[in-house]
């Protein structure tokens, strides 16, 4: 019996990660005698994470909350055994606004904190949170004025009667009151799948990096860089801890701060969350080769992305890895170092990027297949020898 691991993430555009892995699967399940085939959809705590590993779920569970203006949605959560996954994009996403609404000033991440508390009244204590694609940039103030916590002006009123804390509203909270923070939040054992390594404030942080994405100019930049900062004086203020500065605390507009530092939350990197989850070293360990893709290989790839991840964990257990993609631009000596046996790409039959993207499913079946014969005849070389 040859297993065959396959951990694939999207091909940007052109093909989900369960699109990716179903087509690898039936290449080598078709084409390589005796393959035992496990695929593994995969994102990065952003949009699509709980889509694509939704079959490996015990449960999916609707939870009623808002978007990133306040508006009724009503979004899945994932318990997978006694975890249960939560998905910012799903909440309160960039995806879910159009354009002429997209501003940061006016968004808020309370809908997603009112998620996490749906979950954790339902008695679930062990929250991973997917953080990526978010549409807000108030420093995870709305997400914890949903979980108890209030946010007081200079006059000792509250900045938003209804809970509902603004990107705007940051430049005026001068106070922190967590009397009213349940139990149940503070027990929270919280796990973020967290890519980006941006602290919250600064030219390298939240405001300026990422409000641009989410409709700012760059005045409406220089206002929430302001609330941003102000709200970690009055944050390390009230806590006596400065974590403005911990990689990952710009992610989602300040909400890994607000998970660090108010709920003790860890952040971990998207793949090394979601591989514990799914017990993919468990899996690995069996295996005869591991497989993955994505869809443009570059240097960002080998630097915390799920195919560093794969690479980092097959190297630990001692496994050939094969790579499909749409593009590549390693050279092979960068490839052999990290671990790449073999890469198989798109563009080596079809240059055209937009032509590739268009036709995924098409060129991705063909090098696949290709790939899995030419692994057939191997295996089958080594047996007659």
């Amino acid at each position: 019996m040859f297993r065959v691991l396959i951990i694939a993430d999207k091909f940007k555009g052109s093909l989900t990660a369960r699109q990716v892995c179903s087509i690898l699967s039936k290449s080598f399940v078709d084409e390589v005698v005796g393959a035992e085939v496990c695929a593994i959809p995969l994102a990065d705590g952003g949009d699509g994470t709980i889509d694509a590993i939704e079959h490996f779920g015990n449960e999916t569970i609707m939870i009623d909350t808002c978007d990133p203006l306040g508006r009724p949605v009503t979004v899945p959560v994932l318990r997978v055994a006694d975890k249960v996954l939560c998905e910012m994009a799903k909440s309160t996403g960039l995806w879910s606004l159009p354009k002429n609404e997209r501003d940061p000033r006016q968004t808020s991440s309370y809908g997603f904190g009112k998620v996490i508390d749906s979950v954790a009244k339902k008695g679930y204590r062990k929250i991973l949170l997917g953080i990526g694609g978010s549409a807000t940039n108030d420093a995870g103030a709305g997400m914890l004025s949903a979980l108890g916590f209030r946010f007081l002006d200079s006059d000792g009123n509250l900045v938003s009667n209804d809970g509902f804390v603004r990107g705007s509203d940051l430049q005026n909270i001068r106070l922190v009151d967590d009397s009213g923070v349940p139990q149940y939040v503070r027990d929270l054992q919280i796990e973020v799948a967290c890519d980006v390594n941006n602290p919250l404030t600064g030219i390298y942080g939240a405001s300026h990096v990422y409000g641009p994405q989410k409709g700012a100019t760059p005045d409406i930049v220089r206002l929430l860089e302001k609330g941003v900062a102000g709200f970690a004086d009055v944050s390390r203020a009230w806590s006596g801890k400065d974590l403005s500065s911990l990689p990952g605390a710009g992610a989602a507009g300040g909400v890994g701060y607000a998970l660090a530092l108010y709920l003790n939350a860890k952040l971990l990197s998207g793949w090394r969350l979601l591989f514990d989850l799914l017990d993919v070293d468990g899996k690995m360990e069996g295996c005869n080769l591991v497989v993955t893709g994505e869809g443009r290989v570059d240097g960002q790839s080998l630097s915390g992305k799920l195919l560093d991840g794969v690479l980092q964990r097959a190297m630990f257990h001692k496994k050939r890895v094969w790579v499909f993609c749409g593009q590549s631009t390693l050279t092979r000596n960068q490839l052999e170092v990290a671990g790449v046996e073999r890469l198989f790409s798109i563009s080596t039959i079809q240059p055209c990027k937009e032509r590739a993207i268009a036709r995924g499913q098409h060129y991705l079946e063909k090098i696949s297949r290709d790939a899995a014969t030419f692994l057939n005849a191997v295996a089958s070389n080594r047996q007659t020898n």
